[in-house]
């Protein structure tokens, strides 16, 4: 089935096959839940570690230049 359009330059996309197409999903839909399970409970505790270690070392280097600053007004 042909149809004449006034622009030319355009090309014809190849046909829709929806048979692999289905068959596309229904073989990574296990995968992509998979992939959003793990993303949901796994990286977000393991983030929120992450982010709770910066917070503490933060701590620890708020505390040292306090002492550091106590130490020479002390002198």
């Amino acid at each position: 089935m042909s149809k004449e359009t006034d622009y030319t330059d355009l090309e014809r996309l190849p046909d829709h096959n929806h048979l692999k197409h289905f068959m596309n999903w229904l073989c990574n839909k296990p995968r992509w839940l998979f992939e959003d399970l793990y993303e949901k409970y796994f990286l977000k505790k393991k983030i929120k570690l992450e982010e709770a270690k910066l917070e503490l070392e933060k701590k620890e280097l708020e505390l040292t230049i306090l002492r550091i600053q106590i130490q020479e007004l002390s002198e």
